[in-house]
């Protein structure tokens, strides 16, 4: 299902998806997710990238997880990058950015204090160890605070 979502979150974000859709709906009926749009949708063929579309949106409506608007695209994404700062995974400075950059680019009102909390983590990075540990430490704080704030 994560892979659906993330498809889901791509479409939102206006990202071409087009030629993923059918492959990705045939990838969910094999991992045993169902519903009639997604068996419909593993059934086209290149060139009905419209009807991909509508397919996809219906497969996720009946699968309980409709397509986001942009705002839930970027929230969702938002929520993935501090997960991983807090679970250690990946390069905190690059995912800090990362917040900052959809928060910023949502322009909710209600995201501006987060973009400029992780705006101001990822400048504090330095090049010592002292000053990475020291940001490692700010990043996983504010995602923690980030997560707690904005729940999914």
């Amino acid at each position: 299902m994560q892979q659906l979502r993330d498809v889901a979150v791509r479409l939102a974000l206006d990202e071409p998806v087009g030629d993923d859709l059918a492959m990705a709906a045939a990838h969910a009926l094999a991992r045993g997710i169902d519903s009639p749009s997604l068996r419909e949708l593993a059934g086209l063929s290149r060139g009905q990238a419209r009807e991909a579309v509508d397919l996809f949106r219906e497969a996720m409506d009946e699968l309980g997880s409709p397509v986001p608007d942009e705002g839930g695209a970027r929230l969702h994404l938002m929520r993935q990058a501090a997960a991983a700062i807090v679970a250690g995974e990946g390069d905190a400075e690059d995912l800090a950015y990362e917040i900052y950059c959809q928060a910023a680019e949502s322009q909710a009102p209600e995201l501006r204090a987060v973009a400029d909390r992780f705006l101001e983590v990822y400048t504090g990075w330095g090049p010592s160890f002292d000053q990475t540990e020291e940001a490692t430490a700010a990043a996983k704080a504010a995602a923690r605070s980030f997560l707690r704030e904005h729940p999914a």
